[in-house]
């Protein structure tokens, strides 16, 4: 089955903000592909750096809808939901403008959801400087939360959430659950929050392993990977708490382990933040203390 074998309208959904060349670098490798059926839609919150005038130059057949700085992730993706629906989708693509799309993936995951009803598909990504390193793709729940899988290559298989960065959405979807909600999850967490709702509306959720996408993203400062070891004074993860946009926000985690675990969540919810108190306080000893001691501890445990 192919995308043109079925009558079906394709909206690829692009948030960006301030990374001119890495959205154009997105763009170059869509257009390189050919996805005769497939609209691109950008949605540009507030960027300073020319990426609007740069895509217009660039590729004047690529839609670009304008935010204030506002809208963030979540905000950026409902409004492009909206617009797309307004003109007759089928099929909502969200991609991150940091994705390296293989050839192949976006046709894969779209008749992939053409042939399975309720079904939302998504990609796995690996770490563009190390590509054995998964950074995003399919997870299952467990106890402690929710686990990224790596499955074996070329397979699609069933999963319990999906990360946002490349997700193939029918229309359906929208029709039942709505838009995602950034009045609840305004940039982290959007894409769990609307996934862990669509799962339990009664859509199925697969991630498609048959293509790779790589990731170029850097170090995400509302969202720290290393938090005894990342930049700022002692009090920065504490700060990022109280931070809405923030990927440490508690009002995210609180709704996505409400919403995930009901109250097994509230345990989660207060076992994440009583570590992250106890990291904060550890981060006023001085910097070169704290690499020592994990070094330290990585020895004893080699």
């Amino acid at each position: 089955m192919t995308i043109d074998a079925i009558d079906s309208s394709v909206f690829i959904l692009i948030p960006v903000h301030d990374r001119k060349i890495t959205t154009l670098n997105c763009l170059n490798r869509l257009h390189q592909q050919s996805y005769s059926n497939f609209s691109i839609v950008v949605i540009d919150d507030g960027s300073t750096d020319g990426t609007l005038n740069a895509i217009r130059a660039a590729y004047p057949s690529v839609t670009v809808l304008q935010g204030d700085g506002n809208l963030w992730w979540t905000g950026a993706v409902a409004l492009g939901m909206q617009y797309a629906r307004d003109r007759g989708a089928d099929f909502f693509v969200w991609l991150n403008d940091d994705c390296q799309v293989s050839p192949g993936s976006i046709d894969g995951l779209v008749e992939f959801c053409q042939s399975h009803p309720n079904a939302i598909v998504g990609c796995q990504g690996f770490e563009a400087e190390e590509p054995k390193k998964l950074v995003f793709g399919g997870k299952v729940k467990t106890w402690r939360g929710f686990r990224l899988i790596q499955p074996e290559p070329n397979q699609v298989l069933p999963c319990d959430l999906l990360s946002g960065n490349l997700v193939c959405i029918p229309r359906s979807v929208v029709e039942i659950i709505g838009y995602p909600n950034p009045q609840l999850t305004p940039h982290y967490g959007g894409d769990s929050l609307f996934l862990i709702r669509a799962k339990k509306a009664g859509f199925s959720l697969f991630l498609d392993t048959r293509t790779s996408t790589y990731n170029t993203a850097g170090e995400a400062t509302l969202y720290p990977s290393d938090w005894l070891l990342c930049a700022g004074g002692p009090l920065r993860l504490l700060k990022l708490v109280f931070t809405p946009h923030s990927g440490l926000s508690w009002r995210v985690w609180w709704q996505l382990n409400w919403e995930a675990y009901s109250y097994w969540g509230l345990v989660m919810f207060v076992k994440k933040y009583s570590s992250l108190l106890a990291i904060s306080l550890l981060r006023f000893v001085p910097l070169t203390l704290r690499k020592w001691g994990i070094s330290y501890l990585r020895a004893l445990n080699s």
